[in-house]
């Protein structure tokens, strides 16, 4: 049994708003990596995505997938772990290539959102909170209000730092030709922004995205000019009627607790991360929880530009799930092809961090990359 697993290749789609339904979004991406890789035969494909039946209707997407794939006989399955849904079908990959059963799978992941008006999309995403947390009268937005109040208030900190983040995410977003948010803002655009449910405005929430990814993922070296290895994978389940306010999330702790663990890795190791930020402030909750940064400090440091592209430890340099996009069940899975494409930018890059949350903070999963 081989303990290796190996991420050959990646396709990101353009985020935004797609008129392509779930199997021809699917399609395009994944075709167009296969197209590159023609001498790579799958032997699994696994779907991920939240919830095409209420967004477009489609059922029975893999199979569908495959068919139009053209790919011959294999193991089709689809995962859903909500907005984490792509990293869960990445881990999944990963434990069917470690069990020695295949050697060689695609997974891809789409969601298409725009389909629905806001309103109704606030109220599926709300859907995974539990009956304790709607009995508040929550939105998954006003939970991500809540954190964000609690981190200014006890670390001492205010809306004017709060903005630095989110100039730091839209500046990103900027340079990334994917991404749904090209937008350079001001001070001014971001105070005068619609208040949702404070202290996060317009500019601190993730936008209802369209879009797609794929990964091709070997147990056995190849010649890939952008190899990586996974070297560690780590998952943490909460509790679903946890009160919602806490400066960190359990399941997150787990979760990368049991990646450092398997890469044999510290958190000073880390030289990248993608962490998930549908609400900014949860770039910073997942920082500290991944121990990159001590608790309270992760706000200063993005205010002095440690986490910048240029700067110690770049965190969501490719705009974040805030700019780049959040088709809820692709995100994970664009995390590691964002990786990817930088970690392979600059040497100093050799390992790479992501985390994935599926709820508010329940169901979540941590991966290390490392250059090979």
């Amino acid at each position: 049994m081989s303990s290796s697993v190996f991420i050959i290749d990646s396709q990101l789609s353009r985020f935004g708003k797609t008129e392509l339904d779930y199997h021809s979004l699917s399609y395009q991406t994944a075709s167009q990596l296969l197209k590159r890789n023609s001498e790579f035969e799958p032997q699994f494909l696994i779907f991920a995505a939240m919830a095409p039946e209420r967004y477009t209707g489609e059922i029975f997407l893999p199979a569908r997938i495959k068919e139009s794939l053209g790919l011959k006989n294999l193991f089709v399955i689809r995962t859903e772990t909500a907005s984490s849904s792509g990293a869960s079908a990445l881990h999944t990959a990963a434990y069917l290539l470690r069990s020695g059963a295949f050697q060689r799978g695609i997974v891809i992941a789409t969601e298409v959102m725009s389909r629905l008006e806001r309103e109704e999309n606030n109220l599926l995403l709300g859907s995974v909170l539990s009956e304790r947390q709607r009995g508040f009268a929550m939105s998954m937005a006003q939970g991500g209000g809540m954190i964000a109040t609690r981190y200014l208030h006890e670390y001492g900190y205010d809306r004017k730092d709060l903005y630095s983040l989110s100039k730091k995410l839209h500046d990103n977003g900027l340079q990334n030709e994917n991404a749904h948010i090209r937008k350079n803002i001001t001070e001014e655009e971001y105070f005068k922004s619609p208040l949702f449910t404070s202290p996060l405005c317009l500019y601190d929430i993730s936008p209802l995205s369209d879009g797609s990814s794929a990964l091709l993922l070997s147990s056995e070296k190849t010649n890939s000019s952008k190899e990586l290895k996974i070297a560690g994978i780590g998952h943490g389940i909460g509790n679903l009627s946890s009160a919602p306010g806490s400066l960190s999330f359990p399941s997150s702790v787990a979760a990368f607790a049991g990646a450092y663990k398997e890469a044999n890795l510290k958190p000073e190791n880390i030289h990248i991360a993608e962490l998930h930020d549908a609400f900014t402030p949860f770039e910073l909750i997942g920082a500290e929880d991944a121990e990159l940064f001590p608790k309270g400090k992760a706000l200063r440091y993005v205010k002095e530009g440690k986490t910048h592209p240029e700067g110690q430890l770049p965190i969501n340099a490719s705009g974040g799930l805030k700019t780049r996009g959040h088709p809820v069940g692709v995100s994970g899975l664009a995390q590691i092809a964002e990786l990817q494409t930088w970690m392979y930018k600059e040497n100093r890059f050799q390992n790479g961090l992501a985390l994935s949350i599926g709820g508010l903070g329940v169901n979540n999963f941590a991966t290390i990359l490392s250059k090979v």
